[in-house]
């Protein structure tokens, strides 16, 4: 057979291919958060029948004679270029209107452990390589509900990552000049009894507190005008945020009278728990048994803040982290509307869409016998001032209908013209058999 039918076999299957590229686009045209694909193609290989010369002093050059092979599939590409909003009225519904992806994944913590070679991504903030970060996946779809224990989920009930308030480690109730003085020295918050963790974690609703009671720390004796009196530091259904922390390690004194007691080794918070809310007004030695409290008017605001109403007072339950790869267009798809940063994405940045300052530890490995760890600079949540969130809706498919039905005609042209080669070449072959009678 001739070089001519090998090329337009080639040019076939190349079609074939950029056929199926445009059938899973107009397949989507109305998924949500799709993004279109392109197909080029490329020149095959060639073959020199004479090469080509400068020419001399007395002759001229000449160009090379190249016969080439047909065409092969040069590119699938992604364009993952925001698409338009489509409203749906849900509340937790909502789309990232720059560049970048939603986190999601299952229930468990991603740390950093820089002392650990085989867990080199554990920080949801700072720049890493994309290519070690194999957990959470990464999507634009932001059809986000509350499921029955309280986690922040899509609809395929994988969990929504983000930075969580959690219960202050540093917080003093009753601080005095002389702690407010060291706190601002060490860039550290000793007055807020909450605060914004650093740690990329499972967004989760706080727990509902439990009724207050001696036994559990909620009822303490005071002496007020000389009589003792019985105050209540919370009430039943306020919600419970959670200690969070990296090593697991019981690391600060617990609080007992509004004053901070470092000798307290035995009642100290375990803040290793990132998926059950542990705090003072449950039981710090145990995970609480409580129901999720009860939010109502739930929203994503522009800012990625997740809030909710308790008791008419709102109540924000984290900051969604949004990641953003060097070369967006270069992740990975994995089945569904799912995405991961490996080889062509560049590195990966982790960031929160409004500035959160904040002095808790987070993800930092803290060092054994460390008993005043201090915040450091690589533990600070990045800021992504580009990128904003619409709620009460979805991103829309990208696919352009008109523009995948004019390359579908360009496409079938092509294939067409293709067998048309491979009949001229067959008729040829066959004029060339039927030479000798």
């Amino acid at each position: 057979m001739t070089g001519a039918m090998y090329a337009a076999i080639g040019g076939l299957k190349a079609h074939m291919t950029k056929l199926n590229v445009i059938g899973n686009n107009v397949a989507n045209v109305n998924t949500v958060g799709y993004k279109a694909q392109r197909m080029t193609f490329r020149e095959s290989i060639y073959t020199t029948s004479k090469s080509g010369s400068n020419g001399g002093v007395t002759m001229g050059g000449n160009n090379p004679s190249q016969i080439g092979y047909g065409c092969s599939v040069g590119s699938i590409d992604l364009n993952m270029s925001p698409s338009t909003y489509s409203p749906t009225g849900v509340g937790l519904d909502c789309m990232l209107t720059g560049e970048g992806f939603f986190m999601v994944g299952d229930k468990i913590n991603y740390v950093r452990d820089e002392t650990d070679p085989d867990n080199p991504i554990t920080t949801g903030h700072g720049i890493k390589s994309a290519s070690d970060l194999t957990e959470p996946y990464l999507t634009r779809v932001g059809d986000f509900w509350v499921d029955a224990d309280g986690y922040i989920c899509n609809r395929d009930n994988k969990v929504l990552y983000g930075f969580a308030r959690v219960q202050n480690p540093n917080y003093n109730p009753n601080p005095t000049k002389d702690d407010l003085e060291a706190a601002k020295t060490k860039g550290i918050d000793i007055e807020s009894a909450t605060i914004i963790s650093t740690e990329l974690v499972p967004l989760r609703i706080p727990l509902s507190a439990a009724a207050p009671t001696k036994d559990n720390g909620g009822i303490v004796t005071k002496t007020v005008d000389g009589k003792d009196v019985d105050v209540n530091l919370w009430e039943e259904g306020d919600p419970v945020y959670p200690f969070l922390n990296a090593s697991g390690e019981n690391r600060y004194a617990s609080y007992k009278d509004g004053a901070k007691n470092p000798e307290d080794t035995a009642n100290k918070a375990p803040l290793n728990s990132t998926q059950i809310a542990v705090a003072q007004n449950t039981n710090e030695n145990r995970v609480s048994d409580e129901m999720p409290v009860q939010l109502k008017s739930m929203a994503i605001g522009p800012d990625g803040s997740i809030t909710g109403t308790c008791e008419g007072e709102t109540v924000v339950i984290g900051y969604v982290a949004i990641a953003s790869a060097d070369s967006p267009d270069g992740v990975t798809h994995m089945d569904g509307s799912y995405y991961k940063a490996m080889g062509g994405a560049g590195n990966l940045r982790v960031a929160a869409l409004v500035d959160l300052p904040t002095s808790y530890l987070g993800n930092q490995k803290v060092p054994e016998n460390d008993t005043d760890p201090q915040p450091v600079a690589a533990d600070r949540i990045l800021s992504d001032s580009k990128n904003s969130i619409k709620n009460g809706g979805l991103e829309a498919s990208s696919t352009d209908v008109a523009n995948e039905f004019a390359e579908m005609i360009t496409t079938q042209r092509g294939y067409q013209a293709n067998t048309r080669i491979i009949t001229v070449t067959d008729q040829m072959l066959e004029e060339l058999v039927n030479m000798k009678r």
